[in-house]
């Protein structure tokens, strides 16, 4: 079954991100080595981490029409950081990775399944 990962991270732990910092580059070893293992196991199907929030725009429909609006808002606590596609035995494995994720970077991490069709199809 696959499911998407979704990882949350602090709007301030966003904007004060030192690249170069040892905390930063952990956490990119961490992800290289985690996406190495699950590759290594076949469950890693994609994984990206996500641009600059202030670009991001959602698409809403307004008197019928789509229209392009601002977000995520400056009252957000957290914003979306990266996603994985996992292809993995059970749900509880899903659970396991997430929680690697969560104890490894502290980020909050959305465990959600993919259908492979629409329920009841």
């Amino acid at each position: 079954m696959k499911y998407i990962l979704l990882a949350y991270t602090s709007r301030e732990g966003w904007d004060s991100v030192d690249y170069s910092s040892p905390e930063f580059l952990e956490m990119c070893r961490f992800y290289e080595d985690l996406g190495k293992e699950l590759a290594a196991t076949g469950e890693l199907v994609s994984t990206e981490g996500l641009g600059e929030p202030a670009f991001t725009r959602t698409v809403r429909r307004r008197d019928g029409v789509p229209v392009a609006v601002d977000g995520p808002y400056a009252e957000a606590k957290e914003v979306l950081a990266s996603f994985s596609i996992v292809d993995v035995a059970s749900h509880d494995r899903a659970m396991e990775i997430a929680a690697r994720v969560c104890a490894a970077i502290g980020d909050s991490i959305e465990v959600r399944p993919l259908p492979e069709a629409p329920p009841g199809v």
